[in-house]
């Protein structure tokens, strides 16, 4: 099952996504 990867690639993008957004 991909569930679990899609879950921790989701959790990275997120991660990025908002780190992103704290030094932008």
């Amino acid at each position: 099952e991909h569930a679990l990867y899609d879950t921790v690639k989701n959790t990275i993008l997120n991660c990025l996504e908002f780190g992103g957004r704290q030094h932008g």
